[in-house]
């Protein structure tokens, strides 16, 4: 009772200020961290070639692709998303965090596993037109630190969530050129909880609030040649006006800010080198940089609690991978690809503490007849090297208790999908 005593000024401070920083993590944790479930023949290859076509779920990062679908066909996508997000606080957070009556911690992995469906429907219109939608999860991720920790009071549970519908056509211009155009729908929740104080079983301070937005998408699809496939997509941001409200064990407060999915262009080759053999590569920017500054405020006022200084850096995606047909009936792929993230030292936290990734895929197409088949690929990304978290009073997330750590991050993730084309059109 008497070291509690003795900081008990400190720890009234932290609780007052934890308030402030947790705008942030509904930036951090869906803005810094895409979810690319979108195509278990994609995930195959690192996604090298997806804005080219070749795939009905291709179709996410380019909508012309829709024009390489003759009859109508569905999808269903399931991935399996198995996470190793593991922060090790320095030896002077743990001193810091036991003086003040806290749990020091080793190293924690902070994310569970998790479970992203997504799914594809197209249909011609006519011999130029083509019709489909996309149901996907663009964005999210959770995070599940333990109740006990040397950094409870920076992050416990997280859970970001965002389901986008994406109804969008086709042209055919020509059978070398095809145009797209969609719109967006998109729901996006956040429900992220930390500690009021270091203390342990210390009460909750919680931050819950959604919108529903809505964006477009381009593409641009051009065959030069036989067997050469371009393709440009483009998925423009989206507008969230967060309402919400921050709770704690004496108040509940009603809160609003508005935050900006990053816009996303992609930029993807299918070239096919023999009748069984092709080469495939994708070049894909996301514009994080965007995001500068986020006031976040009282619902109903202009009174701003805090302004939030997010300083991302664009993202950035390189993959080249090939396809090669065995038979008929099978076809095997591969990939590499490497990607720099949003996240860096300046703006790592304990919720999301992401570092650049290099990657390593491998799939299948198995087709049991003409009208079914299935995809099936396995993605390993490994961090390069270990990411700093270093949140002191100089940095706006600072509660009044410091925390020095490191990460490390290495994600697997399993796809599969189901494809099953009818013999003609809907109409």
């Amino acid at each position: 009772m008497r070291k509690f005593s003795s900081f008990r000024s400190p720890l009234i401070l932290l609780g007052m200020g934890v308030i402030l920083p947790l705008g942030t993590v509904i930036e951090a944790e869906a803005g810094a961290f895409t979810i690319r479930s979108q195509s278990a023949a994609g995930y195959g290859t690192v996604l090298a070639g997806v804005a080219a076509g070749g795939n009905l779920s291709y179709v996410y990062w380019n909508a012309a692709a829709l024009a390489d679908i003759d009859s109508l066909q569905i999808t269903g996508v399931a991935s399996g998303i198995f996470p190793s997000f593991r922060v090790t606080p320095d030896s002077a957070t743990n001193a810091i965090v036991a003086g003040l009556g806290g749990t020091p911690s080793g190293s924690v992995n902070v994310t569970p596993n998790a479970f992203v469906p997504a799914s594809f429907f197209a249909t011609p219109i006519n011999d130029r037109l083509t019709f489909g939608v996309a149901t996907t999860s663009p964005f999210g991720l959770a995070t599940k630190a333990p109740v006990n920790w040397a950094g409870q009071v920076y992050s416990r549970d997280s859970e970001i969530f965002s389901l986008n519908v994406n109804p969008m056509v086709s042209y055919r211009i020509s059978d070398r050129l095809s145009v797209g155009a969609g719109v967006q729908f998109q729901y996006f929740k956040a429900d992220l909880t930390q500690a009021i104080s270091p203390v342990p079983n210390a009460s909750d301070i919680s931050l819950r609030a959604s919108h529903l937005g809505m964006g477009f998408n381009l593409g641009i699809q051009f065959k030069p040649l036989r067997g050469t496939s371009i393709g440009l997509g483009y998925r423009s941001s989206i507008s969230h006006s967060l309402k919400g409200r921050i709770a704690m064990p004496a108040a509940r407060i009603p809160v609003s800010t508005r935050m900006e999915t990053p816009d996303i262009v992609s930029l993807g080759i299918r070239q096919a080198v023999t009748d069984r053999f092709r080469l495939l590569g994708t070049i894909e920017w996301n514009h994080w940089s965007r995001m500068g500054q986020l006031p976040v405020q009282i619902a109903g006022t202009n009174a701003t609690v805090t302004t939030l200084h997010m300083n991302y850096r664009d993202g950035w995606l390189f993959s080249a991978g090939g396809e090669y047909d065995l038979s008929d009936r099978f076809t095997v792929r591969g990939g590499v690809g490497y990607e720099t993230s949003p996240v860096t030292d300046a703006n790592r936290d304990t919720r999301l503490p992401e570092v650049d990734q290099f990657m390593l895929a491998a799939g299948f197409t198995y087709r049991h007849n003409e009208r079914l088949s299935v995809d099936a690929s396995f993605l390993q990304s490994f961090g390069l090297g270990t990411g700093r978290i270093d949140i002191g009073p100089d940095d706006p997330r600072f509660v009044g208790l410091p925390f020095h750590g490191t990460s490390k991050v290495d994600v697997s993730v399993v796809s599969v999908s189901l494809n099953y084309r009818f013999d003609g059109p809907l109409w």
